[in-house]
């Protein structure tokens, strides 16, 4: 997600970097102004649904980041981020089949056991989006919105220590469903013990049959875990940093407008809070090295009319 863009150097980010190197070309600026397009059209449909059920979303990480910042995409930057706390997440990919599904579909690995990522697609049906990350899955794989279900945080620092760790474990798993090699970002031959060690548990879990459906349904148990007790901190888990870019309820809500691009977006009342602790200094620009995107090697419109 876009939420990897510019974050601290820790190990997600060395594995962002690695591949970054080997695999982040830019985009033709056409093209990249033809996705944008696009994708703020499918925001617009997405927002529609939305009011129509009266849900909540709001806009985080990287296209957070660009509406404050730079008043829409982070002009290097080619998907759009989304958050909704969990009951109205639950509510949005049980009625899009009904409302839009002509156009659009909800990939995780419940829709598609096949689909081995924890990041919950908002796809527009008849296009195609195939990155290197995701070029060996098996499964539809269109021009998306990411969305990521904000769910509370346990109530002691030990808990959710343990929850961060369990659903990490678990978001990993779950890619090592789908491929045998992920990018590793070590040399020598530390990078040959994670090869081996990605590898072996890729085969187990295919000797066993471990579908990314069956983690994925563990994966959502343990986000869930203490959403019942109505916490105030919230986080989308599957990350490293999870527990850092947390946000409170009254952060969070009551949710504000803003301008981005030619339309407005939801966002986060206290957002600045949340791209602090995401981000750190969010309004200096990044080193161009780090300047990340998910550039496809196979992108296409289908029939979709400019």
């Amino acid at each position: 997600g876009g939420h990897q863009a510019l974050g601290p150097l820790d190990l997600h980010h060395a594995f962002i970097m690695l591949q970054n190197i080997k695999r982040n070309t830019e985009y033709q600026p056409e093209i990249l102004k033809r996705l944008h397009k696009l994708q703020l059209e499918m925001l617009c449909d997405l927002d529609s649904i939305c009011k129509k059920y009266d849900l909540k979303y709001f806009a985080v990480f990287g296209t957070a980041l660009g509406a404050v910042r730079h008043g829409g995409f982070i002009p290097w930057d080619d998907d759009i981020d989304v958050g909704m706390l969990r009951e109205d997440y639950d509510t949005f990919i049980r009625v899009v089949e009904k409302e839009m599904g002509d156009k659009y579909q909800i990939m995780t690995p419940e829709v598609d056991k096949n689909y081995a990522c924890c990041v919950t697609k908002f796809q527009r049906k008849g296009t195609r989006f195939v990155s290197y990350l995701s070029d060996k899955l098996d499964c539809d794989q269109c021009i998306f919105i990411d969305i990521f279900p904000f769910d509370c945080i346990a109530p002691t620092s030990h808990k959710a220590k343990n929850q961060q760790l369990i659903t990490l474990f678990l978001d990993r798993l779950i890619y090592l469903c789908g491929s045998a090699h992920p990018i590793i970002p070590y040399e020598g031959m530390k990078h040959h013990i994670y090869a081996v060690i990605c590898w072996c548990i890729h085969y187990v879990l295919k000797i066993f049959h471990f579908s990314p459906r069956v983690i994925y349904r563990m994966f959502v148990k343990e986000c869930t875990k203490y959403n019942h007790m109505k916490l105030k901190n919230y986080t989308s888990f599957g990350d490293g940093a999870s527990l850092k870019y947390h946000a409170k309820y009254n952060e969070i809500f009551p949710i504000k407008e803003m301008k981005y691009e030619d339309i407005s977006i939801q966002m986060m009342n206290n957002i600045d809070v949340h791209l602090k602790r995401t981000y750190g200094d969010y309004m200096q620009l990044p080193p161009k090295e780090q300047r990340i995107n998910h550039a496809p090697y196979i992108i296409d419109f289908g029939e979709i009319q400019d």
